[in-house]
Formats: structure tokens, C-alpha cells, sequence
């Protein structure tokens, strides 16, 4: 298994990988190849952000990240939004979503980013050094409940200064 950046050939295959996969997600809208689409539109993109995981010719995984503005945040703040993330079905249960997060985070740290956020299951990205947002001193303007909006530093010592709005859209 390989994780690289996403070529543009591989949007096809993409759109289905994320479509299929959060067919099968305890938690979804429906709607998450079509926020791909969305993201890839504005003018925060990152192609060098997006991230495949491909084993034997076949896209197995995916992660977006996008630089993420935080209004009233801590000067030198610079975060990005991690979504969506997804696994193949028959390629879940073996630590692809952490490689995905791990090496995403990896990328973003040596653009220069020094954080992540997300809306997700609290359980599963904490183990991804993960915590909730709220209690680290960030605004939910997200629309999400609470527990769910997490936030991971990419810095070695954590948040040195939390704060801002965060508006996950």
C-alpha cells in the first residue's frame, strides 16, 4: 500500500471511493463525494493536500485537507480542515485512516501548518491525538454538536495558544 498525493485522472475515482465508503459510514449525509467537489472549487485548494492510499492499481483510501480560517485565533495560527476521510470497506480495521491522518499531517507541518480540524467520532480520532476542540479554547460555529468538533496540534508541545472561531463548512 502506497499513500500519494492525488492526481487529477484519480477525481473519478475518487468521487466513487467516497460516495461507496461513506455508504457504509455509521455516520453520514450522504453528500460527502459531492463535498469534495465543493472543496476542490475554491480557491483554498491544495492539490498537494489530497491524498490517496492505493494498493494492487485500486484507490483504497483518501483524505482532503484545506487551509481552514480561523477568525480571532492566536496569531501564527495556521489550520487545516481534514475531510473528507475515508476508507474502501473491505480495507477497513487496518490502520489506513491513521496512515492517511499521520502522513496528511506529516505534509501539512512541512508547508508550514500547524494544525488540524475535523467533525468526527471523538473514540476513533482520539487516537489520533485528537481532542475536542471546545475544551481547548476554540468557538464552535460549526453547527455540529460539541464532542464532535476536534482539533489535533501539529506541533511537538500541543497548543502553546487555542482560540477562534471554527466554522467547519
Amino acid at each position: 500500500m502506497t499513500i500519494r498525493k492525488a492526481a487529477q485522472e484519480d477525481h473519478p475515482s475518487i468521487y466513487h471511493l467516497v460516495w461507496t465508503a461513506f455508504a457504509t459510514a455509521r455516520v453520514s449525509d450522504g453528500t460527502e463525494q459531492d463535498f469534495v467537489l465543493e472543496l476542490r472549487r475554491r480557491d483554498t485548494y491544495r492539490p498537494d493536500l489530497e491524498l490517496v492510499a492505493e494498493e494492487n492499481g485500486q484507490l483504497i483510501g483518501h483524505i482532503l485537507l484545506t487551509p481552514l480560517p480561523v477568525p480571532g485565533a492566536p496569531e501564527g495560527l495556521r489550520g487545516l480542515m481534514a475531510a473528507p476521510l475515508c476508507v474502501r470497506l473491505e480495507d477497513r480495521n487496518r490502520g489506513l485512516g491513521g496512515q492517511l491522518l499521520h502522513e496528511g499531517g506529516r505534509r501539512a507541518a512541512e508547508l508550514g501548518y500547524n494544525a488540524l480540524f475535523l467533525v468526527g467520532d471523538p473514540e476513533y480520532y482520539g487516537r489520533y491525538g485528537f481532542r475536542n476542540a471546545v475544551s481547548l479554547g476554540f468557538q464552535n460555529a460549526s453547527g455540529v454538536p460539541d464532542p464532535f468538533l476536534l482539533a489535533r496540534s501539529l506541533n511537538p508541545d500541543g497548543f502553546q495558544e487555542a482560540g477562534g472561531m471554527l466554522n467547519l463548512h
